[in-house]
């Protein structure tokens, strides 16, 4: 096996949330002995300045016209807001999302990579993503991703319903990946609470509730929120029918003075797992 890894470069993408194509609006070939699209990283900073009451989040999209790797649609880790002039910014770890996707070796396939602002930001956001490429064929199940199309808003320390999606031809629900922002950060509200997936459509009644990276506010007027890490669970293995509608919700355990938004996603495979998997 030989492993490589190559890079959509950073591009600007829309302050506003329209979609932009990153790479410089190019697309991005893979290499010809390449077999497998082991798992990709986004990454991302602001272009510019970064604004008070203006957190990032962002979905990125990777589509094909020559893979059949439809959909992939994931939760970029965002960057929280912070008040005023204030004084640090902290952007999360990088995620990784599996992927296994098998190619044709030998040929020249390409790849467009998306980003999408789910709240318009005042600066555009730099986006970029990493591709993990191997010679070996995938041994695993391939992974998709998708996501509601807009985020979600709260304030009460209550449960708000969010928006609900349809995962097609999948077969195992896989990962969560739960997110919430501050718009307006308030000093001594925290963030904490936890994002719940529910459907008709799994195969089990058994709860899917998980927490989200809790964000720490302080007493100064400069504060930022800090996230660390997006929060992400895997190896859930829920059987999934053929066309399931996936319910999400968020329960917020500190009341917001500004407004908060949050959005759930979930990877899925088609196929099912070994036993030994």
């Amino acid at each position: 096996m030989s492993g490589s890894w190559d890079v959509a470069t950073a591009t600007s993408i829309t302050a506003g949330t329209a979609k932009t194509q990153i790479n410089g609006g190019n697309n991005l070939t893979k290499p010809t002995q390449a077999t497998n699209l082991v798992e990709c990283v986004p990454f991302l900073a602001s272009s510019g300045a970064y604004t008070a009451s203006k957190p990032i989040l962002v979905e990125m999209a990777i589509e094909s016209n020559s893979i059949d790797l439809l959909p992939k649609r994931v939760i970029v880790p965002p960057v929280q807001a912070g008040l005023g002039s204030f004084i640090n910014i902290v952007i999360p770890l990088l995620e990784s999302y599996e992927c296994n996707t098998p190619m044709i070796q030998g040929t020249t396939s390409q790849f467009q990579i998306y980003g999408q602002q789910q709240l318009a930001t005042t600066v555009t956001t730099l986006l970029g993503c990493a591709l993990h490429y191997s010679t070996t064929a995938p041994n695993r199940p391939e992974h998709f991703y998708n996501k509601p199309d807009d985020e979600s808003s709260y304030t009460s320390a209550t449960t708000t319903t969010g928006n609900s999606f349809t995962v097609n031809n999948g077969a195992w629900l896989e990962d969560l990946y739960a997110t919430t922002v501050a718009t307006t950060p308030t000093v001594s509200e925290s963030l904490i609470g936890y994002a719940e997936f529910s459907s008709n459509d799994f195969g089990n009644s058994m709860p899917l509730k998980v927490p989200v990276q809790p964000a720490g506010a302080g007493l100064a007027g400069t504060l930022t929120l800090p996230c660390l890490k997006l929060a992400s669970y895997h190896n859930t293995h829920m059987p999934m029918k053929t066309s399931c509608t996936i319910n999400t919700a968020y329960t917020n355990d500190v009341g917001q003075t500004g407004t908060g938004n949050f959005i759930l996603g979930v990877g899925y495979t088609k196929t099912s797992f070994s036993e030994t998997y």
